[in-house]
C-alpha cells in the first residue's frame, strides 16, 4: 500500500492554514528583499510583471493538471464501487440457480464479501492491511466454493456464465483496492507546493517593485490558493480525506441480498449474460 508519510501525517485543515500562512510570509520576503537588492520602488516593473505573469500562467496550469489527475482518479474509485457492487449481486444470483450446499454456501461468502467491501474505510495502516488480508481470503474461499459448485457440470452453459461472474467479483476487487493505491506522485504534489511557494515570493517581490503591498488581496489570493492545493489532497486522500467515495450502491446490495425474498426482488434479478 502506497503511504504518503511527509503529506499524510498533517490533517487537512491544518495544511491550508499553513500553506496561506506560508504564502503570505513568502510574499513579505519577497517584498523584504526587493527593498533590500532590488533598489527604489519607482512604479516601472514591466519585466518583474511578465516574470509575475508567466509564472503564474505556469501555476495555473500545474493546478489544472494535479487538479485533473486527483479528480480523475476519484472518478475511478467511485465508477469501481458500482461495478463491484454489481458483479457480486450478479455472482451471487447466479449462484442461487444452483442447488445443493456449496452453492449456498457460496452465496453466503459472496454476501459476507459485499458487507466487508462497505467498510473497512479506517485510517490506521494496520486496519488497511488487515481489511485487504480478509478480502483476499475470502476471495479465494470464494473461488474455491464456485469450483465446488459447478464441478458436476462444469461444461455445461450454466456453469460457465457463474465462473465468469466470479472472475469478475475477485478482478473489481483486486482492481478497486489497487485503484486506492492509485494516487497522485509525491513528487508532482511537492512540485506544486514549491512552484505556489516560489509564485507566492515573486508576487512580494513584483509588489514591491511597484511601490504597493495590496495586502488584503494578496491574502484572498493565498487563501484559495491554499483551498485549491487543500482540495487537491483531500481528493488524493481515498482513506483519510474528508471527500469519500459514496459506498450506497455496496449498501443497498448488502440490504437487498440479505431479504429472505432476495433472489426474486434484488435488482437485476434476471442474470445477466457474460462480459
Amino acid at each position: 500500500m502506497t503511504e504518503y508519510p511527509g503529506l499524510d501525517s498533517v490533517p487537512l485543515p491544518l495544511l491550508g492554514v499553513m500553506l496561506a500562512a506560508g504564502f503570505f510570509l513568502l510574499a513579505m520576503a519577497g517584498n523584504a528583499a526587493h527593498r533590500r537588492f532590488g533598489g527604489k520602488a519607482d512604479g516601472n516593473s514591466s519585466e518583474e510583471e511578465q516574470v509575475l505573469s508567466t509564472s503564474h500562467l505556469l501555476l495555473a496550469l500545474l493546478l489544472g493538471f494535479t487538479f485533473s489527475m486527483a479528480l480523475g482518479r476519484y472518478d475511478s474509485r467511485r465508477a469501481l464501487v458500482v461495478q463491484e457492487s454489481n458483479d457480486i449481486g450478479t455472482a451471487w444470483l447466479r449462484a442461487g440457480l444452483y442447488d445443493g450446499d456449496a452453492a449456498k454456501a457460496l452465496q453466503g461468502k459472496l454476501a459476507q464479501y459485499a458487507r466487508t467491501r462497505v467498510g473497512g474505510r479506517d485510517t490506521e495502516p494496520g486496519a488497511q492491511q488487515d481489511v485487504r488480508k480478509t478480502g483476499a481470503a475470502l476471495r479465494a474461499e470464494i473461488w474455491r466454493l464456485a469450483t465446488a459448485t459447478t464441478a458436476p457440470e462444469r461444461s455445461t452453459a450454466q456453469a460457465a456464465s457463474l465462473v465468469a461472474a466470479v472472475n469478475a467479483v475477485l478482478d473489481t476487487g483486486a482492481e478497486r483496492e489497487a485503484m486506492i493505491d492509485a494516487r497522485v506522485p509525491q513528487r508532482v504534489l511537492v512540485l506544486l507546493i514549491v512552484y505556489s511557494a516560489v509564485s507566492a515570493f515573486m508576487l512580494g517581490y513584483v509588489l514591491a517593485a511597484s511601490g504597493s503591498r495590496h495586502r488584503v488581496a494578496s491574502v484572498v489570493l493565498f487563501a484559495l490558493l491554499s483551498m485549491t492545493i487543500t482540495l487537491i489532497l483531500d481528493l488524493d486522500r481515498p482513506q483519510g480525506g474528508y471527500i469519500r467515495v459514496s459506498q450506497q450502491p455496496m449498501i443497498d446490495l448488502v440490504a437487498d441480498i440479505g431479504r429472505p425474498d432476495a433472489a426474486t426482488t434484488a435488482p437485476g434479478a434476471a442474470p445477466a449474460m457474460p462480459g
